[in-house]
């Protein structure tokens, strides 16, 4: 398992030359070009708060501008579901190049994985900048200091989840749409296009139902970015603590599958 990732470093151009073509590709022939890096989460911004803050009328919590409570936990959810969405065919569509050269396997999901995330700390960019226009008096505090720890922990998670998809895809196929239902699902149980507020208000929710809803990893990525980046708070160091603890296990169950199942790839794609 660790001599893949020496393999990795000894590919490490390999690696850096798909990131960059990769960024380059996504947009490659539009007209805006690299831009819809910033227009996507824009876009989605603007549908979420008119049908959840307009329509259905959703209460954030005093003194919190409700575009501003979903663009800072939207971006980071983007890159976790995009890099889910992705792993599930990042394996068979790179078949002919399985067939043809030997390399690390394990570089096409990290380099799909690196590339969302070189997306999300880009449009981080939009999102400090938000932050500054629609809560100015939002103070810029020491908290800031965890939000490279809070960035790693959305890498570490979205890698484990990219390793181990896109070895299981190769082999169940059906895994394609079930995770992209299971996206969707994850999504609406994590407090994005909701405050968690509503959620401890609600009195149907007891204190065994609230452990298990922040037994989801991404709750505790959306909530610290929310602290640092809304309240000017440090994160719940036990809730980041978890995040890390719960992807680092998936990551070596990953690894083990990946490494299991990637001996027949070029036969089963």
């Amino acid at each position: 398992m660790f001599k893949e990732f020496m393999r990795i470093y000894d590919y490490r151009e390999m690696l850096k030359n798909s990131v960059r073509k990769e960024l380059r590709a996504r947009y490659k022939k539009s007209v805006l070009g690299f831009l819809w890096t910033f227009i996507n989460p824009l876009m989605q911004l603007v549908i979420y708060s008119f049908v959840f803050g307009m329509v259905m009328r959703v209460t954030p919590p005093e003194g919190v501008n409700y575009t501003l409570l979903i663009f800072v936990g939207l971006v980071p959810w983007t890159c976790i579901s995009a890099t889910i969405n992705q792993s599930t065919t990042v394996i068979v569509a790179n078949a002919n190049l399985i067939k043809k050269i030997y390399f690390p396997r394990l570089i096409l999901p990290l380099s799909m994985t690196l590339t969302n995330v070189v997306n999300m700390l880009l449009t981080e960019i939009i999102v400090f900048a938000a932050v500054l226009v629609l809560r100015p008096q939002a103070p810029i505090t020491m908290a800031y200091f965890f939000l490279p720890l809070v960035f790693l922990a959305i890498f570490l998670l979205s890698f484990a989840l990219a390793v181990l998809l896109s070895a299981l895809t190769v082999y169940f196929r059906d895994l394609e749409h079930i995770f992209n239902i299971f996206t969707m699902f994850w999504f609406y149980v994590t407090p994005i296009i909701y405050p968690l507020s509503l959620v401890t208000a609600n009195e149907h929710i007891t204190p065994t139902l609230l452990f298990i809803y922040k037994l989801n990893p991404a709750f505790g990525i959306i909530d610290s970015m929310q602290k640092i980046m809304i309240y000017g708070k440090f994160p719940d160091t036990a809730s980041l603590g978890y995040v890390f603890a719960f992807s680092t296990v998936l990551l070596f169950v990953a690894l083990v599958i990946f490494e299991k199942c990637q001996r027949r790839f070029a036969e089963e794609i």
